[in-house]
């Protein structure tokens, strides 16, 4: 099947306007985000939410120092983690729907997000950093 060369030359110019619009997230959009998900529990975007932190913050390589800190100082280095790749990656929304979750679950006994953690941790054999 041949792709005549004008829609093969539209195609070409549509996909960079396509990605530019994917990657473009305000400051305000991240913010509206961070206050829908400080404000609103849904079990499974938190979760998820405590997936990606987790994984992010092992990504960094963390020490056995890093491991060992508190509970509450731990998933805020995750969050920091998980936000300063989503910042690089232009993914405000992302970055701030984390911290807004965090916000919201930090001093909470046991969470979805908290569950996600170490979902994460416990498949990298690392099961006893985060108890409930």
């Amino acid at each position: 099947m041949k792709i005549p060369l004008f829609a093969l030359l539209a195609l070409c110019f549509a996909c960079p306007e396509v990605h530019a619009q994917a990657a473009k997230q305000t400051m305000a959009e991240a913010a509206q985000a961070m206050d829908v998900c400080r404000r609103v529990p849904k079990a499974d975007r938190d979760e998820m939410v405590g997936e990606q932190v987790s994984r992010a913050w092992l990504a960094t390589g963390p020490s056995a120092a890093a491991e060992k800190q508190d509970k509450l100082n731990l998933l805020r280095s995750m969050v920091d983690a998980y936000a300063k790749a989503m910042q690089a990656d232009g993914q405000l929304i992302a970055m701030g729907c984390s911290q807004g979750v965090l916000d919201r679950v930090q001093n909470l006994n046991w969470s979805p997000f908290h569950a996600g953690v170490q979902t994460v941790l416990k498949a990298n054999g690392l099961a006893d950093v985060i108890k409930p």
